[in-house]
């Protein structure tokens, strides 16, 4: 199947900002997801595009290579000096040099002679593989194990450090492209993308919540119990809490993972929630109006 455009994918343009590419990302990544009865498929397709351009770095060997910057064994360097010798002629002979005495300079052939020197036949390194590996956030809070497979390769097994982040990435030893004359193989380095979850925002380090409060817990405050990613927690709410009202509940958050990383914050965002309609919500408000109806709340919202 032929790869889209990732811009096209999420409905941006090549010259879109990178807060852009984030706020739209976010938007199809909760309407598309399975929980709210979105399509798996073009989820995974909507990750895959915000994995390349979502990522500064990612955005650049995409604008520079392609999706072949994506490939298995692909080496930005490499491909650079390649296209400084002509970028391939007809009959793949460039210039008079030979593709495969080429390809064997940057360790991806066999010198055939005419080079010598360093460029002599002898054991060679694999290529390292590149892949993004998608966790959840459950994954990402906890650790754990993952088993999976790339192509038609036997599974591999890896552990996901607690607190993994998305970016980061993971190397597994001696499981990149096969050396060559009994040279060693490559490395497998996997970059982690930490999947959108339907309730929790993941930003950076910490993470976000809406916290669904009733009206009167709204208005007069109260404790209540609430269930967090790390387990449920008793919060005090402040009297007269307005919609939007942001709590930091310190310490909940992604757990610290290496140089560059902090133990994060949970921060709950108060969202008062209507009863449902009846009789009785009928009388309670009725008598609300007779005892504050008068009160007018709009009175210094004026333009002159």
């Amino acid at each position: 199947m032929t790869q889209r455009d990732p811009y096209s994918v999420l409905g941006v343009s090549k010259s879109a900002a990178q807060d852009e590419i984030k706020k739209t990302y976010r938007k199809l990544a909760r309407k598309m997801h399975p929980d709210r009865g979105g399509d798996p498929e073009q989820l995974k397709e909507v990750n895959a595009a915000y994995a390349i351009v979502g990522d500064p770095e990612k955005r650049k060997l995409f604008e520079e290579f392609g999706h072949e910057a994506f490939r298995p064994g692909f080496d930005a360097d490499q491909a650079r000096q390649f296209r400084r010798y002509g970028g391939g002629g007809a009959g793949g002979n460039m210039g008079g040099v030979d593709i495969d005495d080429l390809l064997g300079m940057f360790g991806g052939g066999r010198p055939r002679g005419g080079f010598g020197g360093p460029f002599a036949r002898g054991p060679r390194r694999g290529t390292d593989r590149n892949a993004t590996l998608r966790i959840s956030l459950h994954e990402a809070l906890h650790g754990g194990e993952r088993s999976f497979r790339l192509g038609g390769d036997k599974p591999l097994t890896v552990r996901i450090p607690k607190g993994a982040r998305t970016g980061q990435r993971l190397r597994v030893g001696g499981k990149g492209n096969a050396g060559l004359d009994g040279g060693p193989s490559g490395d497998l380095f996997l970059e982690i993308t930490v999947e959108e979850h339907p309730l929790v925002h993941v930003d950076r380090d910490d993470l976000e919540m809406d916290l669904p409060i009733t009206f009167v817990e709204s208005i007069r405050g109260g404790v209540v119990e609430v269930a967090t990613p790390s387990g449920s927690v008793k919060v005090k709410l402040p009297p007269g809490a307005a919609a939007g009202t942001r709590m930091r509940l310190k310490g909940r958050g992604l757990p610290p993972a290496g140089r560059g990383t902090r133990q994060g914050d949970l921060y709950l965002v108060l969202r008062p929630t209507p009863p449902p309609a009846g009789e009785e919500l009928d009388a309670a408000l009725e008598a609300l109006e007779a005892a504050y109806g008068e009160a007018d709340v709009r009175d210094s919202l004026r333009f002159a």
